[in-house]
């Protein structure tokens, strides 16, 4: 299967090279003309731009020009250029985004006519733009301000804290008397069914009933004193906002009194909902006591679910479970989980060791192991490891034509997003990208990924994949680029050579300018105060965080952090790729507290949830690189492999 599959990879990647070569042929000239077009514009030589512009008819970014001319000319330009652009143009991302900064303009200007006449013929589903819609009718006809009062209400009785642009209305509502204290009372309660604390503190003080205050006073108090709520407690509140009140307060108790808080929910909660009501809480109180290892936990848990009907919760138990090493109790979890749940390699993996540990019966885990060393992931691989069998792939094909591949090519938001994407500019081409999707048939779908990752957009050839399902398209989910940086810069920090790029691949899906939310950088995703010390200590040259959408510099200074993870932990790769995502100094904690564990014990027991995916996802993708580049692949190193539950124990050792 691999020989036919490598034989596919290189037919394809001769057909896209064929593909390629004829687009850049066709479109490089065009792209450079845009280029220069843009700058023109920016430079006010307008003539020189109309000459260019009309040139580029044929060009896909060519309504891109036509929308930065109006954006650069907006304040004076007529609304009947601006709905011709939007009719002529109405699929693409960019008249939505005109459509917008039109109204946005109207309403800056005052032109609540336009803007009334506009926002009728494109209107926007937006709570923001209604709201604009509303003033203009505050300032247009009797008949218009008296509809923008009576819809007033609507927008302000809501849970959550509305647009600023809402404002004015809110302003010229409450100038009528508004809200009446029913009102408030209404909004009161939808925040607090929000758990939006903040709001419902400003609404307090616009209720004026006295019933409807002392209820609400009756809400502080518990939610003040959580440890003070009872079923006597709860009846001074309104019947119908008892129950979600009881959730929230009995979760709030939870956080600073986890046992008490536990102990007295499972006493009541019958007494004050239905079970299916009940659920969020209980499900919420055993995972957290089981994620955190708490002592009672396990006894706790059999309180609040004695017959294992909440599967999340059932995992959470198993996993404190194998912490203590309670095969029995990780034995019962397992056979109470859906059949969904007991089919996942990873409880088939634990449920055999729970059996390993207790039967004597090394022939049926020999089997156990066997079979599931078929699977392509990081318990099958496991299995593999302990069963010594060969890792597999089973990679499936995928015949395509270059005739194909060119009719996809050529639609037009495909076009678009390709030549978005070649000129780096990836919010506008994931926009482009994700419309040509929702217009493309299921067949078309399919070639779509191979059309990216021709492209050099990895990131979506994996989308692509993950989307359709196609899990064994391992040409599709595990592209190489920049493979012999990857190589060289592991030979130089004493790493696998499959590491860096297995850290890439689950870091970023080689997204060269990838940028995660609290700041991390490049393919290989590294936070610029890390960058910077890694270069100090390493002697690379290094000047500014723009520099991590650089792969080379990126891969080179990846490399040597995770190289100094890797020495700092003891060479033992689940470590270092642990550290590498939650930091040295959680894993230096959680090795003191269970360090001692079997090494996949310990794996499957680290408190975060991404944590744990994310080392066992790297460990996987390392075999399946080194499989891919034809290498001698190995999950863990002997020293390791001795280290997991099943060898921990020569009696239960195989």
């Amino acid at each position: 299967m691999y020989r036919v599959m490598h034989k596919f990879i290189v037919f394809l990647c001769f057909t896209l090279l064929t593909l390629a070569t004829t687009i850049n042929a066709s479109t490089e000239s065009l792209r450079k003309q845009f280029l220069e077009a843009e700058s023109l514009l920016k430079q006010n030589k307008t003539e020189a731009y109309a000459k260019l512009r009309a040139q580029l008819d044929e060009y896909p970014l060519a309504p891109y020009l036509d929308y930065q001319e109006i954006l650069k000319n907006l304040t004076n330009s007529k609304p009947e250029k601006i709905n011709a652009f939007i009719e002529k143009n109405h699929e693409l991302p960019i008249a939505q985004r005109l459509n917008k900064t039109w109204l946005k303009h109207l309403n800056r200007q005052k032109e609540w006519n336009s803007y009334s006449q506009h926002f009728s013929l494109h209107p926007i589903d937006h709570t923001h733009y209604q709201c604009m819609q509303l003033q203009a009718f505050l300032n247009g006809t009797a008949k218009q301000k008296k509809e923008a009062l009576y819809k007033a209400k609507e927008l302000w009785v809501v849970g959550k804290s509305q647009p600023k642009t809402c404002d004015p209305l809110f302003k010229e509502w409450m100038a009528t008397g508004r809200p009446t204290s029913n009102e408030a009372f209404e909004r009161f309660w939808l925040s607090i069914e929000e758990n939006n604390i903040k709001l419902a503190r400003y609404i307090d003080k616009k209720i004026t009933n006295k019933k409807q205050k002392q209820q609400i006073q009756q809400f502080w108090a518990l939610y003040n004193k959580p440890e003070s709520i009872s079923k006597k407690a709860l009846s001074l509140l309104p019947k119908e906002n008892r129950g979600k009140v009881a959730k929230l307060i009995y979760k709030r108790w939870y956080r600073t009194q986890p046992i008490s808080a536990t102990q007295a929910w499972v006493k009541v909660r019958n007494k004050l909902m239905s079970q299916e009501e009940q659920l969020s809480v209980t499900e919420y109180m055993g995972i957290r006591l089981n994620a955190n290892y708490h002592s009672q936990a396990i006894k706790l848990s059999h309180l609040l679910d004695p017959e294992y009907k909440i599967e999340p919760l059932t995992e959470t138990r198993i996993r404190n479970a194998l912490a203590k090493q309670d095969w029995k109790t990780v034995r019962i979890g397992i056979a109470h989980l859906s059949e969904k749940g007991k089919a996942d390699p990873k409880w088939q993996y634990w449920n055999l060791i729970a059996e390993r540990n207790l039967s004597p019966d090394k022939n049926q885990a020999k089997q156990q192991l066997a079979d599931l060393s078929k699977d392509r992931s990081f318990y099958g691989f496991l299995a593999a490891e302990l069963n010594k069998s060969p890792f597999q792939l089973n990679a499936i094909d995928e015949p395509l034509s270059s005739e194909q591949l060119t009719q996809l090519s050529n639609k037009p938001a495909v076009a678009r997003a390709r030549e978005l994407f070649k000129l780096g500019r990836l919010i506008e081409a994931n926009r482009e990208w994700n419309l040509a999707l929702s217009k493309m048939t299921p067949e078309e779908k399919n070639i779509a990924g191979y059309l990216a990752k021709s492209w050099g957009w990895y990131l979506q050839a994996i989308i692509n994949a993950a989307k359709t399902e196609r899990w064994d398209h391992i040409d599709l989910r595990f592209p190489q680029p920049h493979s012999k940086l990857f190589k060289t810069h592991a030979l130089k920090n004493e790493l696998d050579l499959s590491f860096p790029m297995a850290i890439a691949r689950q870091e970023s899906a080689f997204l060269y300018n990838a940028q995660s939310r609290v700041g991390a950088r490049g393919l290989m995703q590294l936070m610029p105060k890390t960058a910077k010390q890694t270069a100090q200590k390493h002697k690379v040259p290094y000047k500014k965080t723009s520099q991590l959408y650089d792969p080379e510099t990126n891969i080179t200074l990846g490399s040597a952090y995770l190289g100094d993870m890797l020495k700092r932990f003891d060479n033992n790769p689940a470590f270092a790729a642990a550290a590498y995502n939650a930091g040295p100094h959680r894993v230096k904690r959680w090795l003191q507290q269970r360090g001692d564990l079997p090494l996949d014990i310990w794996i499957e027991t680290i408190p975060f949830k991404e944590t744990r995916r994310y080392v066992q996802n790297v460990l996987a993708f390392r075999v399946i690189y080194d499989r891919l580049a034809g290498r001698e692949a190995s999950l863990l190193t002997e020293k390791q492999i001795e280290l997991l539950a099943l060898n921990q124990n020569k009696a239960t050792a195989l």
